[in-house]
């Protein structure tokens, strides 16, 4: 029997350090939902700007990743790590010291920058540290449990800050955590040669990354306000979102090195990947977002009983998905996706009918709640793994699309799904029970894509260089100085 593969102490180093970066940005997505009440309240903020707490961080964030993710595979995705980083911890304190609502939306929005520059760079650089096969896999299951936990523990985080220091606590709470990874990142992260001067010169696709800027965040906006009930707007969104996505199309055909190829998507296994993590994401946010809303305005729960009730959601992810990815290789992912976006549904049916105020946490929430989280661990690494299946040069690109799609996806559950819910309850079921409803479908739908994605081949031709290390690789790297 062949000895099992092992880590190196240098990766292990560089994969909690990654991990941690990833986890702080996914937590601040979710991290404000309780904190709501309070800063309405202290800021003064009318009810119908409040959203914005949330829309400008991920919008921002969901935004620029994909330009993000390409202008780390040209530059170097060190250097646009850490001054995200930078950024992200800069943004953060002001958050924490804004005294207007426009200032904190303002700080939210870079926040939502930093963040952009930091995921899909940490990604790759993740999936460069690691050969492909068990080692990769193994190190995607932490990261996606990592990320996944971070999604749910944002609830509990809000709810215990907000209880005990307010909520300019969860955005300060950031900058020392940023000061360390930052210092950590400087030492761990490998550097990178100066270009030489025989070597090709790469740009970035400039007038392409505006325009899929736009065009992406044009989409976050408009869904994030269509139930606004304003339909003149909405129709007047989706003809200047049209127009983006046209102008980005031309634009793309014509560059030669255009920031989200054909070719990537071309990848079934990118395609496909990237459809079954929106629909999971949209299934899985809509639900917190539904069960926080359920505990705190129909069960009675306070901001600390609410978060607390997250704790054990959190550690199934974090105990399932590690597992998961180590199996990966050996089970497949595809199985891995049909089984985890299933159970996933199931526990979003059956949180139709026992979600609702004439109920109870332990009866009416965790039993849904930990399917819905067994099944993102079952799903997210398999999902993660088939996505950056690419060559190493795509890493970026592939790693912002797949972030992109997680925040896209949860910004139109969100959206669409608190719409329906708002239709009205299903007889004397609970409030929410028409959006549980809707987020089951989602999953189900993603559970039937999972039969047209194909297992990636370990050794094609354009994944080989993949298969080399990123620390006898990054020195390698172009960048210009």
């Amino acid at each position: 029997m062949a000895a099992k593969a092992t880590w190196t102490r240098r990766q292990r180093a560089l994969l909690w350090l990654l991990c941690s970066a990833q986890f702080v940005l996914i937590v601040d997505v979710v991290v404000v939902n309780i904190a709501v009440p309070s800063i309405r309240s202290e800021l003064d903020v009318p009810v119908g700007f409040l959203q914005l707490t949330s829309v400008a961080y991920t919008v921002a964030f969901g935004s620029l990743m994909i330009v993000a993710g390409r202008a780390g595979d040209l530059f170097g995705r060190r250097k646009l790590l850490i001054a995200g980083l930078v950024v992200f911890t800069a943004m953060s304190l002001l958050c924490g010291l804004a005294q207007e609502g426009w200032q904190l939306f303002a700080a939210r929005a870079g926040q939502g920058v930093g963040a952009a520059m930091i995921s899909p760079s940490a990604m790759a650089l993740l999936v460069g540290a690691f050969r492909e096969g068990e080692l990769r896999n193994r190190a995607l299951g932490i990261w996606t449990a990592v990320a996944s936990a971070g999604a749910i523990a944002g609830q509990l985080i809000g709810g215990v800050v907000t209880e005990y220091i307010g909520w300019r606590g969860i955005f300060l709470i950031n900058v020392p955590i940023g000061a360390l990874v930052v210092l950590a990142a400087l030492r761990l992260l490998p550097g990178s040669k100066r270009r030489t001067s025989d070597e090709p010169t790469e740009r970035l696709d400039v007038p392409g990354a505006i325009l899929l800027a736009a065009t992406l965040g044009g989409a976050s906006v408009l869904l994030a306000d269509i139930s606004g009930g304003k339909s003149w707007l909405t129709t007047t969104g989706l003809l200047v979102l049209g127009l983006l996505a046209l102008g980005l199309v031309m634009a793309e055909r014509r560059a030669p090195d255009p920031v989200l190829p054909g070719r990537l998507l071309a990848r079934r296994n990118v395609a496909v990947a990237n459809l079954v993590l929106m629909l999971n994401a949209s299934a899985t946010t809509s639900a917190l977002y539904f069960t926080t809303l359920t505990m705190q305005t129909e069960m009675g729960y306070g901001p600390l009983q609410t978060g607390l009730g997250f704790a054990p959601i959190t550690l199934i992810v974090l105990l399932i998905s590690p597992k998961v990815g180590a199996l990966v290789e050996r089970v497949g992912a595809r199985r891995f996706l049909l089984v985890g976006s299933l159970v996933a549904a199931a526990g979003l049916l059956l949180m139709v009918f026992t979600a609702s105020g004439t109920g109870n946490y332990w009866s009416g929430i965790l039993p849904g709640l930990a399917l819905v989280a067994a099944g993102n661990g079952l799903s997210y690494a398999p999902t993660v793994s088939l996505a950056t299946a690419v060559p190493e040069a795509e890493h970026g690109r592939a790693s912002g699309l797949i972030n992109t799609a997680q925040e896209l996806g949860s910004a139109a559950g969100l959206a669409v799904l608190a719409s329906i819910a708002a239709l009205g309850a299903l007889g004397s079921l609970g409030n929410y029970s028409l959006g549980y409803l809707a987020a089951a479908g989602a999953a189900l739908v993603a559970g039937v894509l999972t039969f047209a994605t194909p297992e990636p081949t370990p050794s094609t031709p354009l994944e080989e260089e993949s298969a080399t290390p990123l620390a006898a690789r990054e020195g390698d790297r172009t960048e210009k100085t």
